[in-house]
């Protein structure tokens, strides 16, 4: 994909989330897809191959990630693993580039081909994953306790409207 259209498409996309967002409207990922195929159709004419491989890479990591799981008779591997419910994937994702696990490239292969270096490759990746994940929990919560601590509990103001509310407080 050439660069330039490439950073024309995100750049689309940038400029048709902020108006969503600046109409202060709530809206879906397909609202912006679809308005952002309707507004650029020159820019998908040329990017479609290689979005469609974009596409289709996400749907098989989806489906990667979600391949069946081995029942715990079947994990048994001779190794003694008897923790009830103990579900071992099928697979596992290692990543490529270790010292950046999210977000890049992984190989996949069957865990029961999984070395201890792949096994801790994975572990990391999934830590990290976790780590991002409460991280924007915790991002998330703090900023409702203070729209809470503004508005009270159940009130119906966006958090815009808080935030307006509270600097109008300061000011008095």
């Amino acid at each position: 994909m050439k660069a330039s259209k490439r950073s024309e498409l995100i750049e689309a996309i940038r400029c048709c989330v902020a108006g969503f967002r600046d109409a202060g409207q709530r809206f879906l990922n397909k609202d912006v897809v679809d308005a952002v195929i309707e507004r650029n159709p020159h820019l998908l004419d040329e990017l479609g191959r290689q979005l469609a491989r974009e596409k289709v890479f996400d749907l098989t990591r989806r489906v990667m990630k979600s391949a069946l799981e081995m029942t715990e008779k079947d994990a048994q591997l001779e190794l003694g693993i008897n923790h009830d419910g103990f579900e071992m994937p099928g697979m596992i994702a290692v990543p490529v580039d270790i010292r950046h696990p999210l977000n890049g490239d992984c190989e996949w292969l069957p865990v029961t081909e999984a070395t201890v270096p792949d096994l801790d490759a994975n572990i990391l990746m999934l830590a990290s994953q976790i780590a991002a994940d409460q991280r924007r929990r915790r991002n998330i919560f703090v900023l409702r306790q203070r729209v809470v601590a503004v508005v009270g509990e159940d009130s119906g103001l966006t958090v815009a409207q808080a935030a307006a509310l509270a600097k109008e407080l300061r000011l008095k």
